[in-house]
């Protein structure tokens, strides 16, 4: 059953690393670069709804996948339809600043939430998520800034923890 979860957990990422453009697909209701998309809300959404031993490996999936697609977003240029964009009935778009901000954070909470919700692989999820931010940054955006972008985010939570430890000497 441990297995069984990596073996879910890999190809829902898979597929989160492609949902944040499905908004190409929906443009009647949403813009590029959707803030509904582009944001860890599906896997949310998995977790409230879906009643199942296996809603935690899909979302946590799910969630690092789409991480991984806001971080390759957040380098490319604020402008035009690189930004986030609200959905119906406004499609406006946030500003250049915000959007970079948007992006940045979520990619952040996406690679977080994942890591939260398999606990019991804290070891092996991350390695997974270098080697998916790999994969993609080399053969879909043919640039390694993606990948570069997706470590900066694995060593978080390494500064927060050797933070917290300095933090404790000092008290």
């Amino acid at each position: 059953m441990k297995h069984l979860h990596l073996v879910i957990f890999a190809l829902f990422l898979y597929l989160g690393l492609f949902w944040p453009d499905m908004d190409k697909q929906l443009m009647s209701l949403l813009h590029h670069r959707s803030m509904i998309t582009h944001s860890p809300l599906l896997p949310v959404l998995v977790l409230v709804l879906l009643r199942s031993k296996y809603a935690k490996p899909i979302a946590a999936g799910l969630s690092a996948g789409i991480s991984i697609h806001l971080a390759a977003d957040a380098l490319s240029p604020m402008g035009g339809y690189s930004q986030i964009y609200l959905p119906a009935p406004f499609k406006a778009s946030i500003g250049a600043t915000e959007s970079l901000l948007w992006l940045g954070l979520n990619a952040v909470a996406g690679y977080f939430l994942a890591l939260r919700l398999l606990r019991t692989h804290s070891k092996t999820i991350p390695f997974i998520y270098l080697l998916a931010a790999g994969g993609y940054a080399l053969y879909i955006k043919d640039d390694m800034r993606p990948w570069l972008a997706c470590l900066a985010i694995f060593l978080i939570p390494f500064l927060f923890d050797k933070a917290k430890s300095k933090l404790r000497r000092i008290a």
